[in-house]
């Protein structure tokens, strides 16, 4: 078995012959919870859709425990941004959720008992079992993310993917995020999560990968998140980096 969760070697990605993504390569340790953090446009989204696939890949190679996604993709959950979901599709929230179990009931046959039992028991994990039976339209942004995170819960995996989590949403629905992160690695799974709080990063995160088209740094968040590399991530932009407070500048020089 291989020690790596997600394993990337010289992986680029084009649209329309436009480079997204540059000769990246990379290893994520099983256990960790990581960051993927860097500007506006620097291909993180991108970067997850090709490693599962949703988008082609130019070059390059992508192992998920060792092996092909094709081989894997009972042990890894997606979450996307909630705002490329169509939220005014007419369906409960317990019946997302229950979506996460396609693997153990078959796309042609009914969700039963036990598969609506093991969605509510993660919308109750999330905080939000009393709108299960809501139509996920009528949900606020951050329970229409919650619903989401019980989506990949139910799937048990051993690989979770998570667009933005964070983004849009409440203190309450944030600390959830949080403390499932935490769940997670306690069980011995990792997490990659897209990210843009630089204030949070050494809070929440273990692991960082810094982007920004081109891989700048990837490894721990004590040598990776340092001042000198967030500036050739986000150049001019960053002012400051505060150690002890993490506070972050931001500006024209």
């Amino acid at each position: 078995m291989s020690d790596l969760a997600l394993s990337v070697e010289d992986l680029t990605v084009a649209y329309q012959s436009e480079p997204v993504l540059q000769d990246l390569s990379f290893g994520v340790p099983t256990g960790s919870l990581v960051g993927i953090i860097g500007p506006n446009g620097a291909g993180k989204s991108t970067l997850l859709k090709a490693c599962l696939g949703l988008v082609p890949i130019d070059s390059g190679e992508v192992r998920f425990f060792g092996a092909a996604h094709r081989d894997m993709r009972h042990r890894v959950a997606y979450v996307p941004q909630r705002e490329s979901v169509d939220w005014d599709f007419p369906i409960r929230a317990v019946d997302v959720v229950a979506m996460g179990l396609y693997r153990q009931i078959g796309w042609f046959w009914p969700v039963r008992r036990r598969h609506l039992r093991a969605a509510r028991a993660a919308l109750e994990r999330m905080g939000i079992l009393e709108f299960a039976d809501r139509q996920i339209s009528q949900l606020s942004g951050g329970q229409q993310q919650r619903v989401f995170l019980a989506r990949a819960l139910v799937q048990d995996a051993d690989l979770y993917l998570m667009d933005e989590p964070f983004s849009a949403v409440d203190a309450s629905t944030e600390q959830s995020v949080v403390e499932i992160l935490r769940a997670i690695q306690a069980a011995g799974k990792t997490a990659i999560v897209i990210h843009h709080d630089l204030q949070t990063v050494r809070e929440y995160f273990d692991r960082v990968l810094l982007l920004n088209r081109r891989l700048i740094a990837s490894g721990t968040v004590g040598d990776v998140f340092t001042e000198p590399n967030l500036r050739r991530a986000y150049g001019g932009r960053l002012v400051h980096v505060d150690r002890p407070a993490m506070a972050v500048g931001w500006g024209d020089s």
